[in-house]
């Protein structure tokens, strides 16, 4: 991709207020975790949408410069609520949520493909959170596997206590038993892919919202997310990790299953994206486009939505039905 107007185009004066506005909505959203423990959690790929917005529109300094402050409010919360350690932990994970997917438009103003840069940030992302989740289990004090362990193992007598008062039946309640106590052992063993898997959804909305807010500068028009495109290798990649899940035991069979999960998340994006290519060409109406998005997420359509990404590579289901799209 080359994106020959994105220096050309000189933006409109910044305003007084754009950085901080910006800054301070990215650390309302990422703030939400601190509220909403678990929905909270929706607000992280929404705390980059103004930053990366900023960084198409005013520039990649500018869009650095409403990271740091984003990140600064969130030590400074952190701090106040929880001690200098809970702000110094918010305070990493806010900088990798905010300056990554923002580090993204730099590559997109030197002329790099979108989706390549989608990819580089799904791969920045997952690395990152590799090492923060080796520094975990490498510090003195308990790590993030025995932290999510420990929420389980309080959750579960919670939830079968609540089941039971409800009137279930001792089998119904041995069922909800093993389930919970299922997904505790899953969390467990792929808890890095677990994270890498949200990182690749969330990093979709960070990089996608944040260019669709911005447009129309030129590095945010080029950035299309019905455009996005997986190379072959990424469908080798991903059978390749099945076939060592399916086969292998032990630590070859979790390191598997931790490259499992965000790739299936990487292919449920793409398979999206050609949804999209195809319902903006022939469904006008926004709300409803929303809602078949919406719909695609529940099982087993996103397994069917994932498999249309993965097999993309091969049959190049936009070049069968045309390539045209409509920009609305």
């Amino acid at each position: 991709m080359n994106v020959p107007d994105a220096q050309a185009t000189t933006p409109p004066a910044l305003g007084r207020f754009e950085i901080p506005l910006a800054a301070l909505g990215s650390a309302a959203a990422f703030s939400a975790l601190f509220v909403l423990p678990v929905l909270g959690a929706l607000g992280l790929p929404l705390a980059a949408v103004p930053l990366v917005r900023l960084a198409h529109r005013r520039g990649l300094l500018t869009g650095f410069l409403g990271c740091a402050l984003a990140v600064a409010v969130v030590l400074g919360l952190g701090w106040a609520t929880g001690g200098m350690g809970t702000g110094l932990a918010m305070a990493l994970l806010s900088s990798g949520v905010t300056f990554l997917p923002t580090a993204t438009v730099g590559f997109l103003r030197a002329g790099v493909d979108a989706s390549r840069c989608y990819l580089g940030l799904c791969l920045a992302g997952c690395t990152f959170l590799a090492a923060s989740y080796a520094a975990s289990a490498g510090a003195p004090g308990p790590s993030i596997a025995s932290e999510v362990a420990a929420a389980f193992d309080s959750l579960i007598p919670a939830a079968v206590e609540s089941y039971s008062r409800q009137g279930a039946d001792a089998e119904a309640v041995a069922r909800m038993r093993l389930t919970l106590e299922s997904g505790r052992e899953f969390a467990r063993e792929y808890l890095w892919g677990i994270f890498g898997a949200l990182w690749v959804l969330g990093g979709s909305i960070a990089f996608y919202g944040g260019a669709a807010a911005a447009r129309p500068s030129p590095t945010a028009e080029a950035t299309r997310f019905e455009a996005l495109r997986v190379p072959a290798q990424a469908a080798w990649f991903f059978v390749a990790s099945g076939a060592v899940f399916g086969l292998l035991s032990g630590p070859g069979k979790r390191i598997a299953g931790n490259l499992l999960l965000p790739l299936s998340a990487l292919f449920f994006v793409a398979g999206l994206s050609i949804i999209c290519h195809f319902l903006r060409r022939w469904l006008r109406t926004r709300i409803l486009r929303a809602g078949l998005y919406a719909l695609a997420a529940y099982f087993p359509i996103n397994v069917g939505v994932a498999l249309l990404g993965l097999f993309d590579w091969y049959v190049d289901f936009r070049r069968r039905g045309g390539e045209g799209t409509e920009r609305s």
